[in-house]
């Protein structure tokens, strides 16, 4: 009888602690009152669930991890990269995009949170009264997508993307090392109506040999108009390299230093002065968010769109 006694007593011992194992795990995480915190109540109980599959962040402001589920973690990046007013189409493309660039990762071993994400707190700052409305736009168009990928030779792709380019797209291999045959230079002609299209800047002599100074390394000795050298350019009109002093630079290194939009720039010495002429912003490599919305604005689908910046891809879904 007490043997029987014992049996029943671990029973029910076993049997309160999977009632109560759920309440414990969810207790291990910083549940909130946010979107963040609504879908980290839904995906904590399967963190290797490849049905449920999850991602950690970094809320760069305070640089607290957070456990976010996919589909959110696509919404934060939609919402950080690409303005709610695009068009439907041009969204989807958009968490396409994203969700191929997580893959990605993925497989090469990046960290997944390097892409920009914005918190359900964050989404509310940025759209005040139109959050709920925005956010369940955003969420409704990823979910249509979630899960296809961006695939050449079976495999997930560096969907890179920026936002205007300078009216043809740059080859990524000019960026990166590597070959990437399926980020060709394509067309995006729109992007020359875009009114951020084109941007200036003009800097003093000194102001120049300044930056040349603390970001290049180097110290112009001799008269200003002398300073500038060759320049060489890709195929899509960006700056493949800009001798100053005599030494070259790449035009994305020049870009850094000296805080331009993109690496398609002109640059002359006039008067007094050294002006930047740039056209587009960011790196052109991939898909153009301008061009892809006004592709969308014309008929296009986010199929198309993607075929378009993306050259010899295919969709595959996970």
């Amino acid at each position: 009888m007490a043997r029987l006694k014992k049996v029943i007593a671990l029973f029910v011992l076993f049997t309160v602690t999977l009632t109560l194992l759920p309440a414990v795990s969810l207790a291990m995480f910083d549940v909130k009152d946010n979107s963040i915190g609504r879908l980290l109540s839904q995906c904590s109980l399967s963190l290797r669930s490849e049905r449920n599959p999850v991602v950690t962040v970094t809320v760069p402001e305070t640089g607290e991890r957070k456990v976010v589920s996919e589909a959110e973690f696509l919404c934060g990046i939609v919402a950080s990269q690409m303005p709610p007013e695009y068009d439907d189409e041009a969204i989807k493309a958009q968490a396409v995009v994203s969700y191929t660039l997580l893959q990605y990762r993925r497989r090469h071993g990046f960290p997944q949170e390097e892409q920009s994400f914005l918190t359900g707190e964050q989404m509310k700052q940025k759209w005040g009264s139109n959050y709920t409305q925005t956010y369940s736009r955003i969420e409704r168009l990823v979910g249509q997508v979630y899960g296809e990928y961006i695939a050449y030779e079976g495999e997930p792709i560096l969907a890179a993307y920026h936002e205007i380019s300078c009216g043809l797209t740059e080859y990524g291999g000019n960026i990166w090392e590597g070959a990437f045959p399926y980020l060709a230079p394509v067309e995006s002609r729109g992007d020359l109506c875009a009114e951020e299209y084109r941007s200036a800047l003009r800097l003093t002599e000194d102001a120049f040999s300044s930056v040349c100074r603390e970001k290049l390394g180097i110290s112009p000795d001799k008269a200003a108009r002398e300073w500038l050298g060759e320049c060489v350019r890709s195929d899509s009109g960006y700056v493949m390299s800009q001798y100053l002093c005599g030494k070259p630079f790449t035009g994305q290194k020049l870009r850094n230093a000296f805080g331009l939009r993109s690496a398609c720039f002109t640059l002359k010495h006039e008067g007094n002065e050294f002006v930047f002429d740039v056209k587009g912003i960011g790196h052109g490599a991939g898909m153009s968010q301008f061009g892809a919305n006004l592709m969308a604005l014309d008929g296009k689908s986010y199929r198309e769109i993607l075929a378009h910046y993306y050259k010899g891809t295919e969709l595959q879904k996970k």
